[in-house]
C-alpha cells in the first residue's frame, strides 16, 4: 500500500499541470491583438472596402495610432469605436449595427435562405407528383395503343399468309 509521501508528490504534479492547461483561464491579449480587433471593426473612410486593420493609408494608419493610444488610456473597445462614430457617423463600422432600418440587413439573407429552399422543396415535390400520376396514365394509352397495333399487325400478316 503506498505510503502518504508517495501520494502527495503525483498529486502535486497533477495539480501544477491542471492550474497551468486550465481550460477556459483568460490569456492575456497582447496590445496589438486589441488594436488589431478593433481596426478590423472599423471601415477606412478613404479606401472603399478595406478595413481600418487592412488598408495602407495614412488615415488608417493614423486611426490605428488613435486606437492603440486610447487602449492604452485604458478606454475599452467599445468606447474607442464609439469615439469614432462620433467623429464619422455610422457608416465607419464594417457591420451596420442591428437597430431600425437595418434590421432588414440581418433578416433578410436568412429569410431568402428560407424561403428559397422552400420554394425549391416546393418546385421539386410538385414535379415529382406531377412525374408520378402523369407517367402512370400514358403508360397505360401507351400500352393500349402498342397491343391495338400488334393486333393490327397480327391480322394483316394472317390475311397475306392466307
Amino acid at each position: 500500500m503506498p505510503t502518504i509521501k508517495n501520494r502527495t508528490i503525483p498529486a502535486a504534479i497533477l495539480t501544477l499541470l491542471f492550474l497551468i492547461f486550465q481550460p477556459g483561464a483568460p490569456s492575456a491579449e497582447s496590445l496589438d491583438d486589441r488594436v488589431n480587433e478593433v481596426a478590423h471593426e472599423l471601415m477606412c473612410p478613404v479606401c472603399q472596402g478595406q478595413s481600418v486593420a487592412e488598408s495602407n493609408s495614412n488615415l488608417a494608419r493614423d486611426m490605428r495610432q488613435i486606437i492603440r493610444k486610447q487602449l492604452e488610456e485604458g478606454k475599452s473597445k467599445e468606447e474607442v469605436i464609439a469615439y469614432f462614430v462620433n467623429r464619422y457617423g455610422e457608416t465607419i463600422l464594417a457591420s451596420p449595427p442591428p437597430k431600425g432600418v437595418n434590421w432588414l440587413l440581418w433578416l433578410l439573407p436568412g429569410l431568402a435562405i428560407i424561403f428559397g429552399g422552400l420554394g425549391i422543396g416546393i418546385y421539386l415535390y410538385r414535379s415529382q407528383s406531377g412525374k408520378n400520376s402523369g407517367d402512370s396514365g400514358k403508360r397505360a394509352q401507351k400500352t393500349a395503343a402498342d397491343s391495338d397495333y400488334m393486333l393490327k399487325i397480327d391480322e394483316e400478316l394472317k390475311k397475306r399468309e392466307s
